[in-house]
């Protein structure tokens, strides 16, 4: 490229090597600058996160309070003891057949108890009805909620024993029927929890006919 004679020719000269410049000092900068900024956003969130874990260290004694007072109410006593699903449904009918019959009433039907998954923990149901007098009665209710492990009542009914218009005897107390889901919740089994599952990778059985088919799970 021949550049013009004259004053005209310099102020090209001058201004081809102004944008050498431009893009040469262009071509150092944005990267730098791109790089500066991004070791920036690195060591704003590595202080950031390094804040949050002091904070989080500077609270461990307080945490560490808070769980020794938790361990030391010892919140299982608050749930069934049993985890197999058959054995906690027998705990929670023994605890409502003693709170009914210690107060004075009396069994009319027992059901099986169900149970269910909630929340990490088992809940179980069990439909239950029995006769006393009002005031066993109220000692039954109270006897089952204020006991532990924690029993929760559901779909309660109440019906009278005695024909309407019923004149009362004296020193006769007349009886109540009354029908109740009592629930309490359970641990799950660890041992169904942590059971691994069947892995289609796995060596094929010898003899596939041969083997027995398994067992359909009961309810619960």
């Amino acid at each position: 490229m021949t550049l013009p004679g004259g004053r005209r020719g310099q102020l090209l000269a001058w201004a081809l090597a102004l944008a050498i410049g431009v893009a040469a000092a262009a071509a150092i900068a944005l990267p730098a600058w791109w790089a500066w900024s991004r070791y920036q956003g690195i060591a704003a969130e590595s202080e950031s996160r390094i804040e949050r874990y002091q904070r989080i260290a500077s609270a461990r004694a307080d945490l560490q309070r808070a769980l020794d007072a938790i361990k030391a109410r010892e919140a299982s006593r608050f749930f069934l003891k049993n985890t197999a699903s058959t054995q906690a449904g027998a705990e929670l009918t023994e605890l409502v057949r003693s709170a009914v019959e210690g107060q004075g009433g009396r069994l009319t039907s027992v059901q099986p108890a169900t149970v269910k998954d909630d929340a990490g923990y088992r809940l179980y149901t069990l439909p239950v009805g029995f006769v006393a007098t009002p005031a066993n009665m109220t000692r039954v209710l109270l006897a089952l909620e204020t006991g532990l492990p924690y029993l929760l009542f559901d779909s309660v009914t109440l019906r009278a024993t005695v024909p309407r218009g019923y004149k009362g005897v004296p020193n006769v107390e007349p009886e109540v029927s009354l029908t109740l889901e009592v629930q309490a919740y359970g641990p799950r089994d660890p041992a169904r929890a942590s059971a691994p599952r069947a892995s289609g990778s796995g060596a094929a059985s010898p003899t596939p006919a041969a083997a027995p088919a398994p067992a359909a799970p009961g309810r619960g």
